[in-house]
Formats: C-alpha cells, sequence, structure tokens
C-alpha cells in the first residue's frame, strides 16, 4: 500500500516542478487524489530522488492502474482513463479565473509570453497529451506548390464526411451541447466519454463579443489553437468573421487564425458551434507564387499559384482589408460559372469561403479559399472533394489546415504503407484489407525505378494529398476560368 503513497508524492512534486500548484495547495491537492481514489488518509514518505519527466503520463499510470484494479475506472478503456487522469490533474491546476488573471496580466506587457504560460500549461496537465500526438509520423515533401506538410495523425480516429455533417445537426445531447462548448470546462465526460475536468480556457473579446481561447488537444502543429463563441451558435462566415478574425491577430500577432466555411462538406469542422482555429506554425500557402495582382482602395488582390482557389488581400488598412473581404464574399456567394461547374445555388447555396488571416509586421493578410459544396450522382460527397480515386488515402473533407498545405491523414495508413511498400518491393499482390491500395499500387510499380523506397513512399503519398486538395480547387490548373473570375473581381471593386 505505500508504493500508492509514493505515487501520488511524485504526481505532487511534478506538479510543483512544472508550476503547476503552490505550496500552499498541497494538502488540498493531497486530499482530491486521495477522495478520488478511495483512500481515507495519506502517509508521507521519503522519496530520495526524483527525476521530474517532461510530461506526466509515465507517474500519472501507477494512479490510474490502481483505480481500475479497485474498479474506480470501469470498464478499463483509454477514454476512461483519461477520464479519471483529467480528475487527478485537476487537483493540481488553478482554478480557471486564476488562471485567467495569470494570462491576462502577462498580455499587458507581451502576448507571446502569454500564450507561451497556457500552451505549456496545457502540455503539462496533460491536456495535450504529447506522449500521444508525439507518435505522429511527420514529414516534409516538395511539389509543384511547394514544401507541404505530411503527417499521419495517431492520436485522434478518422472523421467520414457524413459524420461530419451528423454533427452539424441538432442532436439530443443537451450538455454539454458539443465538445466545444464553455460547460466542458471541468466536465467530467460521463455524456462526451472525453474527459474534460483539466479543461481550462481563456476568455476574450472579440468584435465585441465573447469568445474563449483553448488547445486542441490533438496539436496538428505548433501550438494548435482554438477560437470559440461563447454561445452554442453555428458556423457561419460574414463580416463578422473578419472583424473577429483580425482583432485576434492584432492581439496575438504571432499566430494566425482562420475560419473553415459555414457549410457542410467544404471543411472538417463542429458546424454547430462557432469557432476559429490559429497558431504559430509558418504553413506552405504562405510561399505561394502570385500569378497576378490588382490593387483597388489601398487593398491589393493576387491570385495565388496553389492547388486550391485562394485570392490573397493584404493592406496595411485594417477597415479597408474588412470591407474588400466582404466585398468578395458576397461577390463569391452570388458566383456561377457553369463551365467550371459552380452554381451558386440550386436547392441550396452552394459557394462558400475559408478565411485565414495573419499579420506581418504592419501589413494585414488574408488568404479567402474559394469553395464549392456541389454534389452529383458521381461524387456524392461533394464535386470539389477528394475524388474516390484517392479515398484509400484521404476521405475527409478538407478543412483550413489542409487548405493552408498540412496534410492530416488517418492513423490507418501508419499500418498500411509498410505493407503497401513491402509489395512494391517484392512485387506482390495485395489482399484483404489492402486491396483498396490495389490500383494504387500498379501505378507505384509502373513509377519505381530503385530510388531510396522511404522518400519515394512519402513522396508518392504527398501526391495524392496534393491531388486531393486540387479536386477541392473549384478552378483547375491549365484553364483560364480563376484569371477570368479576377478580371470580373477587379471590375467589381474598381
Amino acid at each position: 500500500m505505500s508504493e500508492i503513497y509514493s505515487d501520488i508524492k511524485k504526481v505532487i512534486l511534478y506538479g510543483l516542478e512544472k508550476k503547476l500548484l503552490h505550496e500552499a495547495d498541497i494538502p488540498y491537492a493531497i486530499n482530491t487524489i486521495l477522495n478520488l481514489l478511495g483512500l481515507p488518509e495519506f502517509e508521507d514518505t521519503q522519496i530520495s530522488r526524483f527525476n521530474c519527466p517532461d510530461e506526466p503520463s509515465s507517474i500519472l499510470n501507477p494512479l490510474l492502474d490502481f483505480a481500475a484494479n479497485k474498479g474506480l475506472i470501469n470498464p478499463d478503456t483509454i477514454s476512461r482513463r483519461d477520464i479519471f487522469e483529467a480528475k487527478i490533474m485537476d487537483a493540481l491546476l488553478p482554478r480557471p479565473s486564476e488562471l485567467e488573471s495569470s494570462f491576462n496580466e502577462l498580455l499587458l506587457h507581451n502576448s507571446k509570453k502569454a500564450t507561451n504560460m497556457y500552451y505549456n500549461l496545457s502540455k503539462d496537465s496533460n491536456y495535450i497529451k504529447t506522449s500521444r500526438t508525439d507518435k505522429n509520423v511527420v514529414w516534409k515533401s516538395k511539389t509543384k506548390y511547394g514544401i507541404l506538410d505530411m503527417t499521419i495523425n495517431l492520436s485522434k480516429p478518422e472523421k467520414d464526411p457524413k459524420d461530419i455533417i451528423a454533427a452539424g445537426k441538432t442532436t439530443t445531447r443537451k450538455y454539454p451541447k458539443c465538445l466545444l462548448c464553455l460547460e466542458n470546462v471541468g466536465y467530467n465526460g460521463d455524456t462526451t466519454n472525453i474527459g474534460r475536468t483539466s479543461h481550462r480556457v481563456i476568455p476574450m473579446m472579440l468584435n465585441n463579443e465573447p469568445f474563449n481561447l483553448q488547445y486542441s488537444p490533438y496539436v496538428y502543429y505548433n501550438e494548435h489553437c482554438i477560437v470559440f463563441h461563447k454561445e452554442h451558435i453555428p458556423m457561419n462566415v460574414s463580416e463578422k468573421t473578419f472583424k473577429r478574425l483580425f482583432d485576434f491577430v492584432d492581439r496575438f500577432p504571432h499566430y494566425f487564425l482562420g475560419s473553415n466555411a459555414g457549410l457542410p462538406i467544404v471543411g472538417g469542422s463542429i458546424l454547430s458551434h462557432e469557432h476559429y482555429q490559429g497558431g504559430a506554425h509558418t504553413f506552405a500557402i504562405e510561399h505561394a507564387n502570385i500569378l497576378s495582382e490588382f490593387t483597388a482602395n489601398e487593398v491589393s488582390y493576387k491570385q495565388l499559384y496553389w492547388p486550391l482557389s485562394v485570392v490573397r488581400l493584404e493592406s496595411k488598412n485594417k477597415e479597408k482589408i474588412i470591407k474588400a473581404a466582404t466585398n468578395l464574399y458576397e461577390f463569391w456567394e452570388g458566383y456561377t460559372n457553369e463551365e467550371a461547374g459552380i452554381f451558386a445555388k440550386t436547392d441550396a447555396p452552394h459557394n462558400a469561403i475559408t478565411p485565414i488571416a495573419r499579420k506581418e509586421n504592419d501589413s494585414y493578410i488574408l488568404d479567402m479559399t474559394l469553395r464549392n459544396n456541389r454534389t452529383s450522382d458521381d461524387f456524392p460527397l461533394g464535386i470539389f472533394h477528394p475524388h474516390p480515386e484517392h479515398h484509400h488515402i484521404k476521405k475527409e473533407n478538407i478543412g483550413l489546415i489542409e487548405v493552408m498545405g498540412l496534410a492530416v491523414l488517418p492513423a490507418r495508413l501508419a499500418k498500411e504503407l509498410p505493407i503497401v511498400q513491402d509489395a512494391l518491393i517484392h512485387d506482390k499482390e495485395l489482399d484483404g484489407e489492402y486491396i483498396i491500395h490495389n490500383e494504387w499500387l500498379k501505378e507505384l510499380k509502373a513509377k519505381y525505378t530503385g530510388e531510396d523506397i522511404n522518400q519515394f513512399m512519402n513522396d508518392e503519398v504527398a501526391l495524392k494529398f496534393m491531388k486531393c486538395i486540387e479536386n477541392a480547387g473549384v478552378f483547375k490548373e491549365g484553364s483560364n476560368e480563376f484569371a477570368n473570375f479576377m478580371n470580373d473581381l477587379e471590375k467589381e471593386v474598381q
């Protein structure tokens, strides 16, 4: 029994070392953990040597094993362990108001120090489980559009586009209504099956509206944050969106902030709750070549050479770029081009925008990605969506992260790609669950000439992803349709 007390003390020492916990809070933290573990008392033990780990999984696991053996975690699954773990870590953390006060005090002097503090707390508390996200497979590959970031995500399950649409509809869940709602702060996960007891957010006003900042538990890139509306209101892109985005990057100029489109199919997010995604990563789209450019009312309009159809707005005048973005959005909402297969509306609206804002010195930049969510008999998941021949690699919707050139590929590929590679090297066929890669394997066999096999496979996967995001582009490379659109746009705004 004495071992469990040593394990509890290690957790307390970790909290002190990481500055999650103050000395004065030690008795409270110990008693909270004892209550969780069903222990009536604590026996202080001497720990002669304690090497504080970078993250707490190794010192939490003995407590979780103890709880599981006592039947306190039942069933003993990863999600149930995560829920119990969050309750333990909550004993070490400041109350939400205390964290908000510390954040705002730092924000007065240096926005980067404020976000660093909050990001480190999110990792140290294991809300961001770096022991899992570090297992993600990551590489870079050169394409004709630039160097794309490739990831196979091992910390989050693959979404089906139908699930994303369903998630945007009204659910029977009353509390919390969704995984983004403010009510998740401190929630024990009984209905969501995701532990949020140690969850902390930072309130802020954007465009004089109440929002909250949090970090994504899955961190697809550096300091991957989420900014969500205090109220459970549906995703929508409007003039308010652009005002909110630029308010945010004014306050946090070291971060970008972007929005998925407010229509299904053309974004990967929870459509039922207004929110944005941001962070400190530099994406390939930022280095995209410019095909054409014009200026109107102190705003430059740039046509990007990119797999999707992107118009970059840039200006030193915040109000004028917001107005330009609003005008472009309204122009695109009503835009139809039958030759390109773009219809603004049939039985429902189809045109949408994925906007991404950032600041460089004193310039405001907004990448406006033109989207359309029409479906057809040939493409029931979306005409401007990864086509069926690429679904063996990527079936999910193309959201703003992938719009910018970072692939988030499903975990199953970590198992499947080595099998495909082995079949390529040894000239074998695929069967069973791997049959989905057969057509691709034929292409690989025709292309492979004995170069480094790992680099070859990485580049071929990147090529597949590039084609997926090309599929999502409304104007295709090689046609004049995008140039014609830019000419029409110039006439509209002059």
